[in-house]
Order: structure tokens, then C-alpha cells, then sequence
């Protein structure tokens, strides 16, 4: 019989996961399953056989290292217009922790093939994870197309996502006061309806946690605002990219923060031709920004089942364009309130993912993408993800 082959990657902190699942989601057409360590044969009830081997970071760091640098490296060369897409699929990459090897063998019958690659769909949904063909086409769980070779996806804006198992390595206990903060999280999740994971543990300690300051939180606030600023005159209905232009200067001139966008903002903002898929994905910023703002004491963070309020936020901006800051227009908030909400925030964005992986609406009316964008704001806001920078943030479920 000819052979097919795919390669499953996922974050994950149990690595049994993947076989319990492979188990589970082909039992009723499963006459064996032999699993043997890090290699496990499926026998169907045809007598043809699915055979997976799996390299994992515990046991073979340099071997997961090595493939997942070079597949990073491979996506890196690829020609595309979405640039932000595939910046952050290089990033999902070099978060990948475990690799699974697949290969079954093919006969004529076209609904056993797809039979078994929609059952292998269902298992990178059930362990959060992505499926490689060997067209070197990436897709998610529910079988949308991620990144290709070709520079395509499906995805209008995406965040790496990794999992807070992976956190717990090398990490400090919880410590009293990070049990109570979740505490006081699963309380408001359960006050308003939504689902959550009773051992998902804070994604940054207390004791971890370093806030970054006024200064640092309003420039970047400012810089945020004007790239979301410029997205929203080019996806408008008559689109003038040089009035865009003025906007921006506009505000870092005011503000002056032309130094301040990342090496990211900074190659979107000097594309003569964006993409709209990258346009879309930095509009979101003002979601981010407006978490800053809220930092600083100026406005409120209400829960997360609409967008912001970008008139509000952008007459602040121009309306205090003269003093040249924002600092000052309220108090900043104090770092047990920054936490307490970072948490919570974690805890939205588990609930969406899971529903997302499952193929639910999120819960509670929460909007998928405006929690997203709060988390990955608190996760810079708190010193998340080792205190990377702004380019680099990497929040975890």
C-alpha cells in the first residue's frame, strides 16, 4: 500500500495526551493499539495500520531544537504579504514542544482517507496543536489553514499560544498570595458564567511579576494608538495612506515617542502596500492600549464582551497632544489591582481557547478577540514571558 504522512506539532505539558487521544478518537475502528515510549501502532479494523512516533523536549530537547528551529527557519524565507501573520507563526513554531510523526497507508477508498486525516484533526484539537502536510501547509485543529508555503492563510490575526503546564519547570511555588488572587479570579469567572480550569496556576508570580513604570506604559500606550490609528484609516472606506502618515506624525511628534515602535510596528508602518490581514491585526492594538491606559488610572476596563472605546481614546490623545504626556490624567493603579486583573484576563483567554479547540462560541459573550489582545497587553504590562519585549510576548493557557 502506498503511505501518507503528516506531522502533528503541539505545546503541551503532558506528553501522554497525545496518544490517550489517538486512542480515544480511533477506538470504534481500532482493532490494536500498541503503544511502545515514544512510538505507538494503530491497527484499524482493515488490517492497515497507522504508525506515529513522537520526539518530545523532556526526553530529546536537541532532537526538538533542531527540527524546530529548522522548520522556523524554513517558514522565515517564505514570501508572503502577511508579514504579521508570519511573524507569529515562526513564534507558534519555536514554541513547539512536541513533534509527532504519522504515517498510514492509502488505498483507493476516499472516505477512509478522510476519515483518518479528519480523526487526526480531531486529535490537534484535543491537544491544541497543528497538522504539516508535507506541502508544507500548516493548519489548526479545525483544519484552517494557518501559514503555507505559498505565503497564504486563512487566519486574519493570530497569537502563539503555549501552555501553562510548560510554566511550572524551574518556576516558584504558589505562594499564599497567588492562591488568593486565584481565588478571587474563579469567583468573578463563576459570578459571571465562565468556564475555567480549577489548576490553571497564575501565569506570572507574585513574587515574579516586575510592572513596568508609568513612563515605559504611557509611551508605549501612545505608540499603540497611533499604529492602530493608521490601520483604521487604511481599512477605511476611502483609504489615503499618506493621511495615515500624517496621523502618525502627528502623534509621535506631540508625544515624542518616534523611537518607541518595535522592529514589528516599524516594518508595517514603512510597507508602501500592507496587507489587509496585517492592517486588521494592528487595529487590534487599541485593545491593547486601552489595558495601558486603564494601567495608568485613566479610564476603566470593563468586561471584555465588546471593543474598547476608540473615539474616547483618541480624543485623549489629540486632546492633550499640547502637554506632550498622558501621565498624570489619573492614578496609577496599584500593582495587587494590575495583577488581580492579569489574572482574570489569563482566565478569559483560557476559556475562549478551549472553546475555540472545541469548536464553541466563546462563553459568557466574552469576544474572543479583544481578550486576547488584554492578555497578551498584561502579559508586557506585568513582566510575562521572562520580561521579553514587546515583539516577542508569548502568552500562555
Amino acid at each position: 500500500m502506498e503511505k501518507a504522512n503528516l506531522t502533528l506539532y503541539t505545546v503541551i505539558g503532558d506528553f501522554n495526551r497525545v496518544a490517550e487521544s489517538m486512542r480515544a478518537r480511533f477506538q470504534e475502528v481500532t482493532k490494536m493499539f500498541t503503544p511502545e515510549d515514544d512510538r505507538w501502532m494503530i491497527v484499524l479494523q482493515d488490517d492497515s495500520m497507522i504508525r506515529c512516533s513522537m520526539i518530545q523536549v523532556r526526553d530529546q530537547p536537541e532532537q526538538v531544537a533542531e527540527h524546530t528551529e529548522g522548520m522556523a527557519n524554513y517558514f522565515a524565507g517564505v514570501e508572503t504579504s502577511l508579514t504579521a501573520i508570519k511573524e507569529e507563526v515562526i513564534r507558534q513554531i519555536q514554541c513547539f514542544n512536541c513533534i509527532v510523526g504519522i504515517e498510514f497507508e492509502l488505498d483507493d477508498n476516499r472516505d477512509r482517507t478522510n476519515y483518518i486525516v479528519n480523526t487526526f484533526y480531531d486529535v490537534a484539537g484535543d491537544v491544541n496543536g497543528f497538522l504539516l502536510y508535507p506541502s508544507m501547509s500548516l493548519f489548526d485543529g479545525k483544519g484552517k489553514l494557518l501559514f503555507s508555503v505559498k505565503g497564504e492563510s486563512e487566519y486574519e490575526t493570530f497569537r502563539p499560544v503555549a501552555n501553562a503546564d510548560l510554566l511550572e519547570v524551574d518556576r516558584p511555588e504558589a505562594g499564599d498570595v497567588d492562591l488568593a488572587r486565584r481565588e478571587r479570579s474563579i469567583a468573578r469567572l463563576k459570578e459571571a458564567g465562565v468556564p475555567y480550569l480549577e489548576h490553571l496556576p497564575c501565569e506570572v508570580m507574585d513574587c515574579e511579576a516586575v510592572i513596568k513604570n508609568p513612563e515605559m506604559i504611557a509611551r508605549r500606550a501612545v505608540a499603540l494608538f497611533a499604529v492602530a490609528l493608521y490601520s483604521e484609516v487604511l481599512l477605511s472606506e476611502n483609504p489615503d495612506r499618506e493621511e495615515a502618515l500624517d496621523y502618525v506624525s502627528k502623534v509621535t511628534e506631540a508625544y515624542h515617542v518616534e523611537d518607541e515602535f518595535t522592529p514589528m510596528e516599524r516594518a508595517y508602518l514603512d510597507n508602501p502596500e500592507p496587507e489587509q490581514h496585517d492592517c486588521i491585526q494592528f487595529l487590534w492594538r487599541y485593545e491593547c492600549c486601552a489595558v495601558l491606559l486603564w494601567a495608568l488610572g485613566i479610564d476603566e476596563l470593563p468586561y471584555p464582551s465588546g471593543i474598547c472605546n476608540v473615539p474616547f481614546i483618541a480624543r485623549l490623545f489629540f486632546d492633550h497632544k499640547d502637554e506632550g504626556t498622558i501621565l498624570g490624567l489619573g492614578e496609577v493603579r496599584k500593582r495587587e489591582e494590575i495583577l488581580d486583573e492579569a489574572d482574570l484576563t489569563l482566565r478569559y483567554d483560557w476559556a475562549c481557547v478551549d472553546a475555540r479547540v472545541n469548536g464553541r462560541e466563546a462563553p459568557a459573550s466574552l469576544e474572543g478577540g479583544v481578550v486576547m489582545e488584554r492578555h497578551y497587553a498584561f502579559n508586557w504590562l506585568i513582566g510575562g514571558s521572562d520580561g521579553a519585549a514587546w515583539d516577542e510576548i508569548r502568552p500562555t493557557t
